[in-house]
């Protein structure tokens, strides 16, 4: 079989790949993509007037509005109070899950969510949040009954005599 070989490349095409002739073609002038300004400035166009330093009279406000309307969101946290913190849907439903101690007391707890959630005063998501919580209070609970069930079986078996 005949071996093949590829010819090397005429020697008119080397001049495609010298280094400066590719500098003479390079753009000068700064990149119209990149941006204008350094990174970490915000542009100015875009600022949030500051309400508190500078109150604005409510026309000026609305034709501020009318003009940029992105601004609506930040103008209005300037204004209104800043929002309540959010209620454990547990405290709603007034279940203490500090003081659940029995298994009567987390069937108690359990059925208030399921009634609450078929009455659609929480999510089912909510309701989940509030068994996950219940079954974190049952663990130690539960742990301790296996190391006592464990130790009355282990004393059991020690007080046995050998046969």
């Amino acid at each position: 079989m005949p071996e093949i070989v590829a010819d090397p490349p005429l020697s008119s095409c080397y001049h495609l790949f010298s280094g400066p002739r590719i500098q003479e073609h390079q753009q000068l002038a700064p990149d119209s993509l990149s941006p204008q300004r350094p990174r970490g400035i915000r542009n100015p166009k875009r600022r949030v007037p500051d309400l508190v330093a500078r109150p604005l009279s409510a026309r000026a406000l609305s034709e501020l509005l009318d003009r940029k309307p992105h601004l609506l969101r930040p103008l209005a946290e300037q204004l209104l109070p800043p929002p309540l913190a959010p209620i454990s849907p547990a405290a709603r439903l007034r279940i203490n899950l500090s003081s659940l101690q029995t298994a009567e007391d987390v069937r108690q707890a359990l059925s208030t969510v399921l009634m609450a959630i078929a009455r659609g005063e929480i999510t089912p998501g909510e309701g989940a949040l509030i068994a996950e919580r219940v079954e974190a209070r049952l663990r130690p609970a539960r742990r301790l009954a296996r190391l006592e069930r464990r130790r009355a079986l282990q004393s059991r078996l020690v007080r046995t005599p050998a046969g």
